[in-house]
């Protein structure tokens, strides 16, 4: 949450404060709902221990091999964003769809752990997180050149709304920014091996 206050909300703070954009409508902008914040507490709901369920004593444990196994075969696209508690539509569709595949046995348990109610409402904020990112891949690039040609009020509202699909969707996790850094740390704390700064350099 603070990653994103830094990078999304203190912009749009300033230029909600020069343009005197105060009311309640423009400032709830800098809040705006995020389908992939909300699409994770299904995780943290499925890991927690609930009363009066029937699934074995070693679900937890089950599934979180499972999903760790699935996503280290997808490789570093998939496993990496959720490793840093980024959650973005494409990986999480190849990590479910391999779950289903490979393990089908373990969903009557998901469904009895977590509820049916609970799966519908997820199952909402999922569709709206593959809608924004939609919207962020494909609509962002044809609008954001325009933006600044704008009136300010129109400028300030379409661009806290691109704002709210990249960051709703996940985009803001970049792969080879992750590479890098890792790399870059490595380097500082001397953990980086001969044959890598090698290769580095």
């Amino acid at each position: 949450m603070v990653f994103h206050l830094s990078l999304c909300e203190i912009q749009g703070i300033h230029e909600a404060v020069s343009g005197n954009l105060l009311d309640a409508h423009n400032l709830s902008l800098l809040n705006p709902y995020m389908p992939n914040l909300s699409a994770s507490w299904l995780f943290q709901r499925a890991m927690s221990a609930k009363k009066g369920t029937n699934v074995p004593p070693d679900f937890i444990n089950e599934l979180l091999y499972i999903n760790f196994q699935s996503m280290q075969r997808l490789g570093d696209p998939v496993l990496r964003p959720f490793l840093q508690d980024v959650i973005q539509f494409g990986p999480l569709v190849n990590t479910l769809g391999l779950v289903m595949l490979t393990k089908p046995l373990i969903i009557p348990s998901i469904f009895q752990q977590v509820g049916i109610p609970v799966l519908l409402d997820w199952s909402g904020h999922f569709v709206m997180l593959g809608y924004y990112t939609f919207l962020s891949t494909f609509i962002d690039p044809v609008i954001r050149p325009l933006i600044n040609a704008f009136p300010a009020n129109m400028k300030y509202k379409w661009k806290r709304q691109l704002e709210a699909w990249k960051y709703g969707a996940g985009l803001d996790y970049k792969l080879s920014h992750s590479l890098k850094s890792e790399r870059e740390t490595r380097k500082v704390t001397g953990r980086e091996t001969w044959t890598e700064s090698n290769r580095v350099s």
